[in-house]
């Protein structure tokens, strides 16, 4: 990583990087810090697998920075450069299930292969917190349901409905943390680290409902799968990783994975609750 020329403050024998512009009067600090990020960005276009390569054709992509004092709120950090830092990513998943015959049904997204984790499963509906978001995991539902499902999420009374029609009523269920080292599946990303937290909401819908994509150029499709299928998956390590964990938390919820599924059944809950060295709130 080259740091030379830059605003970044590298302390090796404290393990730190301080962030120190220049800041004069009138100066907007969030802006400040988000062009020091781009220019870091660019100056290591090259470097670290050639991560930020992509994210500079765009430069769009931001995410917000949690747990930050007044002072700095809606302080931002560019997505390439989050597992670089170590920052703690948020985000929303909603896992979509029915009931057939008794038994507990889960649509999954097949992801293309034109995104990072390539042809692995993930939630229906899934995506990272923007900035714009306030921090309100309801308004990162809302957008990202439309986005990749076409479903339009009412954040009042949570009911969800597609082109007009009631499909059902999102239910907010858990919030799970984890530490995610990221491995070559991950392309560019690969070595990574990912401190996360993630909301997760369940919407049963009716067995006759048909859920379609609609981001082709990301998804590959939604197939519904039996429970017992899904898990299977998630053995063969057929989930991203993250989704995995949020499906894992879903499984557990529901009761469908016990004890003699894996000798590791007691460590299955904490594992989904890290602590988590970094202020989040």
């Amino acid at each position: 990583m080259k740091w030379d020329n830059t605003s970044f403050k590298v302390s090796r024998s404290k393990l730190k990087i301080h962030l120190d512009p220049v800041i004069k009067p009138g100066d907007d600090i969030v802006d400040i810090c988000r062009r020091e990020f781009i220019q870091l960005c660019q100056k290591n276009a090259d470097n670290l697998n050639g991560c930020f390569q992509k994210w500079l054709k765009k430069s769009s992509d931001f995410h917000p920075i949690r747990g930050l004092d007044a002072k700095l709120a809606g302080l931002v950090i560019p997505s390439a450069a989050r597992g670089i830092f170590g920052i703690v990513t948020t985000g929303v998943h909603m896992n979509m299930f029915t009931i057939r015959g008794g038994g507990i049904y889960v649509w999954v997204s097949r992801r293309s292969q034109n995104v990072t984790y390539a042809r692995k499963l993930d939630q229906l509906v899934a995506g990272a917190m923007d900035p714009e978001d306030n921090m309100d995991p309801l308004v990162t539902l809302k957008r990202e349901a439309m986005e990749e499902a076409g479903l339009a999420v009412d954040i009042h009374t949570k009911m969800v409905t597609w082109r007009g029609v009631y499909v059902g009523r999102v239910t907010s269920e858990s919030l799970i943390s984890f530490y995610d080292q990221k491995d070559h599946i991950a392309g560019s990303e690969e070595g990574h680290i990912e401190p996360g937290i993630r909301y997760t909401f369940d919407l049963e819908v009716s067995p006759g409902f048909i859920p379609y994509p609609e981001e082709p150029e990301s998804i590959d499709g939604f197939v519904l799968k039996p429970v017992e299928e899904v898990k299977r998956d998630l053995k063969n390590a057929e989930w991203k990783p993250n989704c995995g964990l949020v499906m894992l938390d879903f499984l557990l919820r529901k009761g469908v994975v016990r004890e003699d599924d894996d000798v590791n059944f007691g460590l299955l809950r904490r594992g989904l609750h890290r602590s988590l060295p970094l202020r989040i709130e």
